[in-house]
């Protein structure tokens, strides 16, 4: 008998406790302590933020005068396209592209040139870019070569745009499989005050 009571308190004390966490997690966890938790989370985030940003602010006036700096300092001609007029540096543009043209590779089919359209120098700041745009038909490993010649030596091209498929002939011959399709706008910069001083 006393063994049954002493059970039955036991059995009730452990129901009231799980009872208790029951409600706790259910009325006071949900709707109280987890909402502040993520907040006070969230507010962490912030503060982090905010010193991080404070930082950069702080930096403002050293990094804008390092900016003015760069931006009043003559432009080096290295690397830049020669000649002072945008005229003549789209002549030198299309023989730059026809002169780093992969036309002897190792395997595969050389690169050939089947047109160039200059198109319209664009201002940028001290820099004036001016662009070709340029049809031609490559095997892949004289492409490869084209692209990286391109990009490479100097004066420096950059490839804007890059089209590539595969010729529509490429199945008709033996000798014109892996012969693709390709166009590409290749840029060149041009310093403006070098323009400006031929004017």
């Amino acid at each position: 008998m006393y063994k049954t009571r002493r059970a039955q308190r036991f059995y009730a004390i452990a129901l009231v406790v799980l009872v208790g966490i029951l409600l706790y997690w259910v009325l006071l966890h949900w709707w109280f302590i987890a909402p502040l938790q993520q907040m006070a989370e969230e507010e962490e985030i912030l503060q982090a933020s905010h010193q991080r940003f404070s930082t950069l602010e702080a930096q403002r006036g050293f990094i804008q005068a390092q900016l003015e700096s760069v931006t009043r300092r003559p432009l080096s001609d290295e690397g830049l396209l020669t000649t002072g007029e945008p005229e003549v540096a789209t002549a030198q543009l299309m023989q730059l592209v026809s002169e780093r043209l992969s036309l002897g590779p190792v395997t595969g089919i050389a690169c050939t040139v089947l047109s160039r359209t200059p198109q319209t120098a664009i201002q940028d700041g001290q820099l004036l870019q001016v662009k070709v745009n340029v049809d031609m038909e490559c095997g892949i490993e004289s492409l490869a070569g084209t692209l990286y010649r391109l990009e490479s030596e100097q004066p420096y091209l950059v490839v804007d745009t890059l089209s590539i498929q595969r010729t529509p002939n490429s199945t008709e011959a033996q000798d014109q499989q892996g012969r693709l399709a390709v166009k590409m706008q290749v840029s060149g910069l041009l310093s403006a005050m070098q323009v400006a001083g031929h004017e």
